[in-house]
């Protein structure tokens, strides 16, 4: 769950709907819906792009997932 919840509030506080950051690495509202649910788990690529949309590399989006686990 704690990359459901990185990525959840990482957008919102970018101000994205789950339809913009979508279209923003190239997948669908419904996908990121499910991985905010805690139902699928993105790949590694897809964290990568999801990251990126946030203006975050990889490692610093990791280091969030990564103190979520740790709380």
């Amino acid at each position: 769950m704690a990359v459901a919840q990185a990525i959840k509030e990482k957008r919102i506080e970018n101000h994205l709907s789950q339809e913009k950051l979508a279209d923003m690495i190239d997948s669908h509202q419904v996908y990121i819906s499910e991985i905010e649910k805690g139902k699928k788990i993105p790949s590694i690529m897809i964290l990568y792009n999801i990251a990126k949309s946030f203006g975050m590399t990889l490692t610093e989006f990791i280091g969030i997932i990564e103190d979520k686990i740790n709380q």
